[in-house]
């Protein structure tokens, strides 16, 4: 019974640690996007018209389509992040729940440890006594 839980243990580590690493994964993508999502917003920023500038109408169609491709990139990588933030509350979640299953795994091991002491000292007193 003992060893059933100590494989247990070793699969639920296991299954930590990958969880652990996609979290990791999935942090360094969030990261990525908020950069991206931040020097989409300053290219558009730096597009805007000046007051008093004068342009052609080639020229402002081509940087209002310019603004529009960008403005749609912005909302992809914002939606793509708060994908993000639900996976990785999702991995948070599991990595909770596996952690509780360590403990109880744990418990379990202790506690048959213990019983198994137990029956040790009452088998060795046992056979002391009938001595």
């Amino acid at each position: 019974m003992k060893r059933k839980y100590k494989v247990l243990g070793l699969l639920k580590k296991i299954n930590k640690n990958s969880l652990y690493s996609a979290l990791g994964t999935l942090n360094s993508e969030k990261k990525k996007l908020s950069k991206i999502n931040h020097e989409l917003k300053q290219l558009v920023d730096e597009s805007s018209f000046k007051v008093g500038d004068e342009l052609s109408s080639s020229q402002l169609k081509n940087n209002s389509h310019f603004r529009e491709n960008l403005s749609e990139k912005i909302e992809i990588s914002s939606n793509r992040e708060t994908h993000l933030d639900k996976e990785i509350l999702g991995y948070v979640g599991q990595i909770s729940k596996v952690k509780k299953q360590q403990e109880i795994i744990k418990k379990k091991i202790d506690n048959d440890l213990i019983l198994k002491q137990n029956e040790d000292r009452k088998s060795t007193r046992l056979n002391s006594s009938h001595r």
